[in-house]
């Protein structure tokens, strides 16, 4: 049976004297069953009680300095009550005050008479309960259903107790501390409401801070939360220095002839019964220095009192020894005929003058700074009330100041100078309620990201191997060609070469025929390629090598042609190394011959590659990233704060505020390049994932620059122009025509449609733009992300418990490798795989595409359009048959997305 929940609520004195400390204490009720007895059976739910901490604002003391701005709170000033001596002399005044609970020390242990406040509780509390049926009835409901039940923190305020179940009524009493040696219980077997006899003890530190509380009447079998308030119903009486105190000790107070002995109904406004009167004393021998806002006694020492109309001889006796004389006094004031209200406060300033002095001093700002800087608002508030001993008070405006200062590690401060990025401020004013403006200069971020780092400090290849330069298309360097492609991996600084080979024309250092030998593998001549060394096909003489663009600047430089023209070399140098793109390219007579992707990654090829199951369960060795992938970056701005001590003039109260910039993260998201279908040639990538992305720089000569054009072209024009993005010429957004001419389904090296054989076998072509070893996937390859073509995001038949989730929050999601067992049942046990937001290029005018991503498949849809994977917020779509407005299943092949190869 599910756990069942109420609130109680103790609340406190607070300083506003309308508002109350709260204290949270949850009831929980466990699952059970129940029958007609209450003695041998279990009726209901069990009763069981969790003390949960108070979320109140804490108190401000009305002197001394906090950390915070919160509005100093005037008390309500009672009169002035000359002290005299017994010769009739006056030496001292009274200046009485009423307010909630003035707490000091909130957060501390709580021992002998300290007042509770909202950040602790007693380690016990007794509970009274009534069970009835019908309404309460004062004259026959009895609390003997739960009697003086102990509850307490060690045992996680559970109880043995069950709620009575249907048709009865309960009502719950509850006080604290429990069995306090003060109070006496009314019996169980006394109708009615509950009272609590309090007699105070003689000893001040052994009176305490009492709390009662009662619930509404709830239903026996009730499930809902219920609120039980908890109240003070005594009265904190303390007693602190006012202004123009002379030095001093003072050595004893004590009050007179009050109460100290009376009932209280639990739940009730007032006491009633008082006793006979009797006094209280306390020794404090406090010495005072005369500064306002000492405190003589409070906390552990506060006077905790019956709430009365103090009756005929009550009086305040203090004994004290100015320091000028060194002349012990006994001064004392009538307070006969004053009022000690319930749950509040009294505080009695002991004062030289009549006139007392009340600041009223806050500091309020609009926010924080913001990392970019800028202006905050803040408001300061500075007055005093002037009272007489007449009665009478006045409100007037007080000067102030402010100073920078830092913490001295013992507990206070010291002054600094502005700190250099803190522009602007008002440094004093003359009082009264005054607006000002406080600037700051921009942060400055700090940009790292760990992919980098590691590539900054890889060892040179050259130094490593000994190889100069180092021949990607050899696992070790050597100079003998094994296996070549499209795209070959940098994962240090040095100078590197690699074979005018076509693609992956060279396999396990023979020639890989299939690769090129149809009559509509082209080279750049528009001729069919007869041998897979480029100098070695007719009127193919390369003159030059140069870099036509790269997505980082300065990534790789120095770009030539071995002295024999049939490598191609280029440095990447340690101070400009990072993650990137590059494009580099043989021409002949100026025009591009070929070109190579040079993906400079600490990605190292092989590594943390995944078996992804198609739907038939046949598996692919999938690479854990995209082609190009760059991972983003981190820009920190870090938080920075200064304390201004503001200082009101006269009363010297201070206000320690805080003005904060506050910290901005920035995660750039991952990024990388992109291809159109069947074409060899990486294009720019996307930066940000956001709502507004935008395409990653590019680092050309004005003839290389990237650009779009919307054309459709032969295969030879591409291979010459390896920097364009050719558009689809289709007029309508729903009709797609294809990039180039060709219009043959294996350009990729799949030549089955996307709607037969799914999981067919994919023979790498010269145009596939993977690295050495790896191709692009037949469509069966994401065939196993959704149960059906397509899942809108409320599904649960996506493949990836977490994707859309992490979708949103992430910039990508994870899917299973293993399909689905059934709706919402995922195999777990062939772990995930990550594919990020990449986005991709809009087919009809290359421009970023917002809001979903891309990944090509190897596999040809029809003469203009080939299979995708998509996904977004709201849809994931697995690569599928015809083409479709709805279910997306297939994409112009002018399109430009991600590609995530698999081993061939």
């Amino acid at each position: 049976m599910s756990k069942k929940i109420y609130t109680i609520v103790s609340r406190g004195f607070c300083s506003s004297g309308a508002c109350f400390w709260v204290l949270l204490i949850v009831m929980m009720l466990l699952g059970s069953c129940w029958d007609e007895s209450l003695t041998t059976m279990h009726p209901g739910p069990e009763i069981s009680f969790s003390l949960s901490d108070a979320t109140v604002r804490p108190i401000t003391r009305t002197g001394g300095d906090r950390e915070d701005t919160d509005m100093v709170v005037v008390d309500s000033l009672l009169g002035v009550l000359p002290l005299q001596t017994e010769d009739g002399g006056r030496e001292l005044y009274l200046h009485a005050f009423l307010s909630g609970s003035d707490r000091a020390g909130e957060g501390r242990v709580l021992t002998r008479a300290a007042p509770v406040d909202g950040m602790g509780f007693y380690d016990s509390f007794g509970v009274l309960a009534s069970v009835y049926s019908g309404a309460w009835d004062e004259s026959s409901c009895f609390p003997d259903y739960m009697y003086n039940v102990m509850v307490t923190k060690s045992s996680s305020w559970t109880t043995s107790y069950y709620w009575p179940g249907g048709g009865r009524n309960v009502r719950f009493f509850a006080y604290a501390p429990y069995n306090w040696e003060g109070i006496v219980l009314s019996g169980k077997d006394v109708a009615g409401t509950p009272t609590i006899t309090c007699s105070l003890p003689d000893d001040v530190p052994d009176q305490k801070d009492l709390l009662v509380a009662v619930s509404g009447e709830m239903p026996g079998n009730t499930s809902s939360t219920a609120p039980l308030n908890f109240r003070h119903v005594l009265t904190a009486v303390r007693f602190v220095t006012g202004d123009d105190m002379l030095p001093g000790r003072i050595t004893k107070i004590t009050l007179k002839n009050v109460y100290g002995k009376a009932v209280y109904p639990v739940g009730g406004t007032s006491w009633r019964d008082f006793g006979s009167v009797k006094s209280f004393s306390q020794t404090p021998d406090k010495e005072v220095s005369g500064q306002p806002g000492e405190e003589i006694t409070g906390g552990v020492t506060t006077f905790m009192m019956i709430p009365q109309h103090l009756p005929a001889g009550a009086s305040i006796e203090i004994a004290y020894t100015d320091g000028l004389s060194s002349t012990p006094r006994t001064l004392s004031t009538s307070i006969a005929g004053k009022i000690w209200p319930m749950g509040k406060t009294i505080t009695y300033r002991i004062s030289t003058t009549s006139i007392s002095v009340v600041p009223e001093f806050s500091v309020t700002s609009s926010g924080n700074f913001t990392h970019e800087g800028g202006a905050v608002n803040y408001t300061v508030r500075s007055f005093a009330t002037v009272s007489g001993e007449d009665g009478s008070s006045q409100k007037v405006e007080m000067k102030w100041s402010a100073e920078f200062v830092e913490e001295d590690g013992m507990g206070g401060y010291h002054a600094i100078s502005r700190p250099f990025w803190f522009t602007g401020f008002t440094e004093s004013g003359n009082g009264g309620v005054s607006q000002h403006r406080a600037t700051a200069e921009a942060q400055q971020g700090v940009t790292e990201n760990p992919h980098n780092s590691k590539l900054q400090i890889a060892e040179d290849i050259n130094v490593q191997t000994g190889k100069t330069p180092y021949n990607l298309s050899n696992s070790s360097g050597e100079e003998a060609v094994e296996n070549t492609a499209n795209c070959y991996l940098v994962n240090a600084p040095g100078i590197y070469s690699l074979p005018l080979v076509y693609g992956n024309g060279i396999k396990n250092g023979n020639f890989n025929t299939p690769a090129y030998n149809k009559p509509h593998f082209r080279n750049h001549l528009d001729k069919q390629i007869s041998n897979p060394y480029i100098y070695n096909n007719s009127q193919c003489n390369p003159t030059d090598a140069i870099l036509l663009w790269q997505d980082e600047e300065n990534l790789v430089t120095e770009v030539w042609l071995s002295a024999d023209k049939k490598r191609l070399e280029f440095k990447v140098n340690r101070s400009a190394i990072r993650q990137g793109n590059a494009v580099v390219a043989v021409r002949g007579k100026g025009e591009v011959m070929w070109s190579w992707h040079i993906w400079v990654t600490d990605y190292r090829l092989g590594e943390g590659i995944k078996n992804m199951y198609s739907k038939s369960n046949k598996s692919y060795a999938m690479m854990p990233v995209n082609i190009g992938w760059c991972d983003g970056e981190t820009t920190t701005y870090a938080r920075r704060k200064v304390l201004v001590r503001f200082t009101q003039a006269v009363t010297g109260m201070i206000k320690i505020v805080p003005f904060v910039q506050e910290e901005h993260i920035v995660k750039q998201s991952g990024n990388n390049t992109y291809f159109q279908f069947g074409r060899k040639d990486p294009m720019p990538g996307a930066v940000d994932g956001s709502s507004s992305p935008t395409s990653k720089p590019c680092y050309a000569s004005a003839d290389y620059q990237f650009k779009t054009i919307k054309k459709k072209v032969p295969i030879a024009v591409g291979i010459k122009n390896p920097h364009v993005f050719y558009q689809d010429i289709a007029s309508s957004a729903w009709n797609n025509t294809n990039w180039t001419l060709e219009n043959e389904t294996d350009l990729w090296g799949c030549s089955t449609s996307s709607n037969t054989a799914i999981d067919a076998s994919v023979r790498k072509t010269i145009y596939d733009p993977s690295p050495s070893g790896f191709c692009l996937p037949a469509s069966g390859v994401f065939s196993a992300t959704t149960i059906n073509e397509y899942e809108q995001n409320t599904d649960r038949n996506i493949n990836g418990d977490r994707f859309i989730t992490l979708f949103a929050n992430n910039q990508g999601g994870y899917f299973y490798c293993k399909p689905m067992k059934a709706p919402g049942n995922w195999d777990t046990t062939g772990g995930t795989l990550f594919f990020p937001n990449s986005l991709g290029r809009n087919n009809k005018n290359g421009n970023i595409i917002i809001g979903a991503s891309y990944y090509w498949t190897a596999t040809a849809g029809n003469l203009n359009t080939a299979p995708v994977l998509s996904f977004s917020k709201t849809l994931v779509s697995r690569p599928g048959g015809k083409y479709s407005r709805d279910k997306r299943a297939v994409f112009s092949r002018a399109g430009g997305f991600s590609v995530r190869p698999v081993r061939e």
